[in-house]
């Protein structure tokens, strides 16, 4: 099993993004507006919420759901019920159409690897679920564990069409050349990060290869830790740490 051959039940990811979205509103409710997002750019609860309705009103539009014509606009600051009301029934509308279309169906997106409806349904399970753990933790109360396998799959995604990709998008290369391994039970990745680029590599490569250091540890970790939500001493490391401090750094100019 490698990092890229594996994917999750199109009908069960339905179920998690919208069991996902139940708890990070739940989350909410005794939250003011301005309650700070720790680990997430600064950001608000209210901040948070309001771009997961924006995320969601997007990928209406590159559905072509004609849902999508109809913009739901919010004042420059909003009430934070205002901003729950408006991704609740924005999501609903996507996972409206999700439920509709066969999970290959194709659809614009912005990664070359997947032009698919499924692409979609993974981007948001990851959103939705990243940012329920940033609004528990905001509201202090037990933030629900990531399924495993989803957590697994996170990490796959952010090396992807990230790291491996969306780096090259935005023009942005490493200062010096590494590689890291990368592992969570069950599966590995080998990315490497040079100035001419970056790259993510499966399982067969990692056995043949020695990389310069390796980070891993149990699925929700170190997919968190990817997302720049958990610190170091969270996950497993060992070899070079300059080289994990490049691919950290690496993956905040990616997801920013």
């Amino acid at each position: 099993m490698n990092g890229t051959d594996v994917r999750l039940d199109h009908e069960r990811m339905l179920d998690l993004l919208s069991g996902e979205a139940q708890l990070l509103t739940a989350a909410t409710h005794d939250l003011g507006a301005d309650t700070p997002v720790h680990n997430a750019a600064g950001r608000t609860v209210v901040q948070t919420v309001r771009l997961l309705g924006d995320l969601s009103e997007d990928v209406l539009c590159w559905l072509g759901s004609p849902e999508a014509e109809r913009r739901w606009e919010l004042p420059a600051e909003p009430e934070l019920p205002e901003a729950v009301g408006r991704f609740s029934v924005r999501l609903a509308e996507v996972l409206a159409e999700f439920a509709s279309r066969p999970p290959e169906s194709p659809c614009p997106t912005w990664w070359p690897e997947d032009h698919a409806v499924r692409f979609w349904v993974r981007r948001l399970l990851h959103a939705v679920t990243v940012h329920r753990v940033d609004v528990q933790a905001a509201a202090q109360v037990p933030i629900n564990e990531i399924d495993p396998e989803v957590a697994s799959d996170g990490v796959d995604e952010v090396l992807r069409a990230w790291f491996g990709y969306r780096l090259h998008a935005l023009g942005i290369t490493a200062t010096r050349a590494c590689s890291v391994g990368v592992h969570v039970p069950g599966r590995n990745w080998l990315v490497t990060a040079d100035e001419e680029g970056t790259a993510v590599l499966g399982s067969e490569d990692v056995a043949s290869t020695t990389p310069d250091a390796v980070v891993g540890g149990d699925p929700a970790s170190v997919y968190l830790w990817m997302w720049g939500r958990l610190p170091n001493r969270a996950i497993e490391t060992s070899g070079d740490p300059d080289a994990i401090a490049q691919l950290w750094g690496l993956l905040r100019l990616a997801t920013r």
